[in-house]
């Protein structure tokens, strides 16, 4: 989970004594206290936040990052729970909780800021939001790409890879300590020559019991963000907690543009800055400028429709050599980063 020396305090306590106390921990601290009462306040405040101070009935919430060092579990100390090492047993070790919390405010900004975390959307179904996710990693430096659409049909046919050995969705292992490093992940990922890192699914014709969630794509995305570019191809229920950027591909048509419209509030209420890119094609109900003006957010690239490239990305992926077009988009994402 992101770190920030300028942070509020999120309670999510669901145990009606706990609450209080923890409230009180908070307020104690001098700075602004979030109390979030339901599971959406809480995954929107808690990657900008400085501390969370949360008990065993919304941890789950959280996912892996519920283990992040400024994530404080809390229990009542008159319940078993509060006996185990990973939770402190309130009120008996509220001045524990509130050194940890000034411990973070006085910490030097964590290394996850050197890398950046691009999420990529598609306002509306065939938009090509994969591609575009595809094509700037391939035209950044180190780059993790993750697969976030789960019937997608896979961005290992995309790249290539999907006879590629390699770890996929299911069998990535945060380990006893809820993380692992960049280093780490990108090793057990199958990756191209050119260097992108991918997760995606696994490739099966029977029904797969995992679900992704948010915690998981928040903690992958944490993990490859200390260096590099990490793309995630998501949809908005996915975007991660660390995300410096939200790209949403749309055609220049009246719905989409409402559909992104909604999309940038959205991202707007979760912090996250968002541009558009646009997949230009035969028709257009819309200027570049009326787009923007619904959506409220920038124009910042164009696709334009390149001739053979729907059969050679089926019969033989994106080519290593991006297109022109898709090459500049993808440049002008990366810009806005930089």
């Amino acid at each position: 989970m992101k770190q920030t020396n300028s942070g509020t305090i999120v309670v999510a306590v669901a145990d009606p004594t706990l609450h209080a106390e923890a409230i009180h921990i908070a307020a104690a601290t001098g700075r602004q206290v979030i109390d979030a009462a339901d599971d959406t306040q809480l995954t929107r405040h808690a990657s900008k936040a400085l501390a969370v101070l949360i008990d065993d009935l919304r941890a789950p919430t959280l996912g892996p990052i519920a283990r992040a060092p400024n994530v404080f579990a809390v229990a009542a100390d008159t319940t078993p729970a509060a006996l185990r090492d990973d939770v402190y047993a309130l009120p008996a070790q509220a001045a524990d909780v509130l050194r940890g919390i000034g411990a973070l405010s006085l910490a030097p900004p964590s290394g996850a800021e050197d890398g950046k975390v691009i999420a990529v959307l598609g306002a509306c179904g065939g938009a090509g939001a994969s591609v575009l996710a595809a094509s700037v990693c391939r035209a950044a430096e180190d780059a993790t790409l993750v697969d976030a659409q789960r019937y997608s049909g896979g961005l290992d046919l995309l790249l290539g890879l999907e006879h590629t050995p390699g770890a996929r969705w299911g069998e990535v292992d945060f380990g006893a300590g809820g993380a692992v490093s960049r280093a780490e992940l990108r090793g057990a990922l199958p990756t191209t020559d050119d260097g992108i890192a991918l997760l995606t699914f696994p490739r099966t014709s029977v029904a797969d019991p995992f679900r992704l969630g948010a915690g998981e794509v928040s903690a992958v995305a944490a993990a490859s963000s200390s260096a590099g570019v990490t793309v995630v191809d998501a949809s908005l229920e996915l975007l991660p907690d660390r995300c410096d950027l939200a790209v949403i591909v749309l055609r220049p048509e009246l719905r989409a543009a409402a559909a992104a419209a909604r999309m940038v509030a959205e991202c707007k209420a979760a912090g996250v800055a968002s541009v558009l890119v646009l997949r230009q094609g035969a028709w257009a109900s819309l200027e570049p400028g009326q787009v923007e003006d619904t959506a409220k957010a920038t124009v910042v690239g164009q696709l334009q429709d390149v001739r053979g490239l729907t059969k050679q990305l089926d019969q033989s992926g994106l080519p290593v050599k991006l297109p022109r077009t898709i090459a500049r988009a993808a440049e002008a994402v990366l810009g806005e980063v930089a």
